[in-house]
């Protein structure tokens, strides 16, 4: 069995980390890109009147339930 100092073995780490890092970087699959840019005033507009008439359709559908004062739950199938 070969014996090694722990001196020799850091250096090894400090040699080899960067190689290493690319390595592992470059096998990681591609991540989902953050949308950078802020929504125009219709943008919002339009999202919220369609979060509107989803929750006042499912009102009317009966998904919603009050479960106490303060809970509610929504079937949302």
């Amino acid at each position: 069995m070969r014996k090694k100092k722990l001196e020799e073995i850091d250096l090894i780490i400090k040699e080899n980390r960067k190689s290493a890092n690319e390595t592992i970087f470059k096998s990681l699959p591609p991540k989902r890109r953050k949308r950078s840019r802020t929504r125009t005033l219709g943008e919002r507009e339009a999202l919220d009147k369609i979060a509107v008439a989803r929750w006042k359709k499912a009102e009317a559908e009966g998904k919603i339930k009050r479960i106490s004062k303060r809970k509610m739950y929504y079937d949302y199938r």
